[in-house]
């Protein structure tokens, strides 16, 4: 018997259906739809079970080409077109790699294989294989949903262990040296998209043109409407600083956005900067890295700074800065030698 659930997640309101397939192995998908589709569905899944039983139908369809399941994923994906463009650079990886093969003689044992290529001979990070993981764990998902395969060839996998997160952020000599290399530039544009990355934590692309205009900025509430990933909105407080820069470029007539600036090239701009200011291994990134750790060291809880910096969890928030909540912990029991 089928069994449906409300749930509610980051994609929206839907329904779980939980079922045993033909072969007795329990099986769960998640539809985003109303009530009544749910049921058709899940009642569709019995069905065919019992078509199945009775001889009347086969488990599955056509044991289809890896490529033709990759075309089928691209055309029926409802992911967002960049989203869908990494999605495809890993599975045409792995076409590459497996060849012409059909995807019910995909093993684990192959994938086993790939996920070493992709380790040792191209030299990817364990965190890059990481994600290629999730991506094809998802693609088997979506074929097993869709019945072109019964069994899942990731099953028993596991991605490759992460190696300990090593964040890089700014020190506020390294921060005094960039903002004087862009001033003795004379280009106050990245002189202000700069700041106001150190000051609000905003990711690579929240603030510029496609996704940031000046219907975003409240000057009377005095704060930020950032569009985050996923189109997660999310307000950041506007300090001083921030505050007097947008308002002057407010008030420039020339400007239709506060920053009419493209990612590419801003990328190109920021990391000459870097390069004048002789500070290495740091790209745009690490303004936001730099702001969250400013907030963690001044003893701004780690939930507000998970708010503000607009993590999907906590705990995303404190793998990355869990070492500095660490040292101000110390600092404070330390403190108390001074007083006991």
């Amino acid at each position: 018997m089928t069994k449906i659930s409300a749930i509610k997640t980051s994609r929206g309101s839907g329904y779980r259906i939980d079922y045993y397939d033909s072969n007795g192995t329990r099986r769960r998908i998640k539809v985003y739809t109303d009530r009544k589709t749910a049921e058709r569905m899940a009642a569709e899944v019995e069905y065919k079970k019992t078509r199945i039983k009775s001889g009347l139908e086969t488990r599955a369809v056509e044991n289809i080409l890896l490529s033709e399941a990759i075309d089928y994923a691209k055309e029926h994906s409802n992911n967002k077109p960049k989203t869908i463009e990494r999605e495809m650079i890993v599975l045409n990886s792995l076409s590459f790699f497996l060849g012409g093969i059909r995807v019910r003689h995909i093993s684990a044992r192959g994938l086993t294989k790939y996920f070493d290529y992709r380790l040792k001979d191209c030299k990817l990070s364990p965190q890059t294989v990481g994600l290629e993981f999730r991506t094809l764990r998802a693609f088997f998902n979506n074929l097993i949903t869709h019945q072109f395969i019964e069994v899942h060839p990731m099953k028993g996998l596991s991605p490759p262990p992460k190696p300990p997160i090593s964040i890089r952020f700014l020190t506020v000599k390294e921060i005094e040296k960039l903002l004087g290399a862009i001033r003795d530039a004379g280009d106050h544009d990245y002189l202000d998209l700069v700041q106001v990355y150190l000051h609000t934590g905003t990711r690579r692309e929240e603030i510029l043109a496609d996704r940031f205009t000046w219907d975003n900025v409240d000057f009377v509430g005095k704060r930020l409407k950032i569009v985050g990933k996923k189109d997660k909105v999310r307000f950041v407080p506007m300090d001083k600083a921030v505050f007097e820069i947008l308002k002057r470029r407010s008030e420039m007539k020339s400007l239709h956005v506060p920053f009419p600036l493209t990612y590419s090239y801003t990328l190109k701009k920021v990391m000459k900067y870097y390069e004048k200011a002789k500070i290495k291994n740091a790209n745009i990134h690490t303004f936001r890295r730099t702001f969250g750790s400013l907030l963690v060291q001044q003893g701004v809880s780690i939930f507000t700074v998970s708010k503000i910096l607009g993590h999907s969890s906590v705990t995303v928030t404190e793998s990355h800065y869990a070492h500095l909540v660490d040292a101000n912990l110390r600092d404070g029991v330390e403190a108390l030698e001074s007083i006991l």
